[in-house]
């Protein structure tokens, strides 16, 4: 699952941004980007993954 939480970094047009809010319309979900203007999809952001995390090897996963 992905999380759109405040401050989650992700990459989009081949930069890297953060959310700064969440915008909730008839027409769907909108993520509007911190320090820009800017709001897109959900599906137009790439998730980063934090640095040292795997999750095939996550204690609890299987």
């Amino acid at each position: 699952m992905i999380l759109y939480k405040p401050g989650t970094p992700f990459i989009y047009k081949g930069r890297r941004v953060t959310v700064d809010y969440i915008i909730i319309r008839k027409t769907g979900l909108w993520i509007r980007l911190a320090q820009s203007e800017e709001v897109c999809r959900p599906e137009d952001l790439t998730p980063i993954a934090p640095q040292g995390s795997d999750l095939a090897e996550s204690p609890g996963r299987t």
